[in-house]
């Protein structure tokens, strides 16, 4: 033992025998002085726990609502664009899934997520995050789901280009590539890429990414456009499953056929 650390060791022994040695009334004094002394520490990290899980829940709320405006002004773009009364917008919701499971090398392109059928999720719905097009749902549990993303090979979107309105079809070959882009089209370098909406599973106006760079291409018709995903997929801790109006009324018969036939003899 050092002299620093006898020397340590012999004040805590002096103190603890002095405390012993005070009367009961001595003690109650010193310790109504030190109390609030000895738990500040306690009283300090639980004030931390407690601004943290608030500011958690407000920052899911902000993600969510942030995500469903994006959607629903891409259903408003619609309407201007068709100039009708008509034309009716889709609602959606969003829910909160945690990642409790992944390829640590995204080699497979698969997330698991810890909400399943009791959750109401269904097979082909899109999910994504603050930052844009995540994948869809591929196969759904009970309890979990497991996600089909953008990182797996052969996952395609239909997508358009926001600034030129230029249709193709986002795939992944290695590469996430905006296909079917003409050699004449005038897409750039920093073009912002989003979901098209011309599909049965993603809506319209989710981004997907930017154009990172156009390769040289032998091809008389298409050129090949290279996309960066605005989605660091093995940074992600939570992805938001949407639903639409056609899902969430689904979720609904789907509930009211799901009758035990007990229950159904009592009626």
């Amino acid at each position: 033992m050092s002299r620093h650390q006898l020397a340590f060791f012999s004040a805590l022994l002096l103190i603890s025998i002095t405390f012993l040695s005070l009367g009961e009334h001595t003690k109650l004094r010193i310790s109504i002085h030190l109390s609030p002394i000895l738990l500040f520490p306690v009283k300090t990290t639980t004030k931390i726990l407690d601004f943290l899980s608030v500011s958690s829940d407000r920052i899911t709320k902000l993600e969510t609502m942030v995500n469903r405006l994006r959607l629903e002004n891409a259903e408003w773009k619609k309407i201007v664009l068709l100039d009708t009364i008509e034309y009716q917008t889709t609602e959606y919701r969003l829910h909160k899934a945690q990642i409790i499971g992944r390829d640590p090398s995204n080699i497979n392109g698969f997330l698991y997520i810890d909400i399943g059928k009791k959750k109401g999720i269904c097979t082909k719905q899109p999910v994504l995050s603050i930052d844009g097009l995540i994948g869809k749902t591929k196969y759904v549990g009970a309890d979990y789901s497991i996600v089909e993303t953008i990182e797996k090979h052969g996952f395609a979107a239909s997508a358009l280009d926001a600034k030129t309105g230029i249709h193709g079809i986002v795939r992944n070959h290695g590469n996430l590539v905006f296909d079917f882009i003409r050699i004449d089209d005038a897409i750039n370098i920093g073009d912002s890429v989003y979901t098209s909406g011309m599909s049965d599973i993603f809506p319209e106006g989710i981004l997907i990414g930017v154009v990172k760079r156009i390769d040289e291409s032998n091809d008389q018709f298409f050129k090949p456009v290279i996309i960066k995903p605005s989605v660091r997929i093995n940074l992600l801790n939570y992805v938001y499953v949407v639903f639409d109006s056609e899902t969430s009324g689904q979720m609904q018969t789907d509930k009211k056929e799901r009758v035990s036939p007990s229950s159904k003899g009592n009626n």
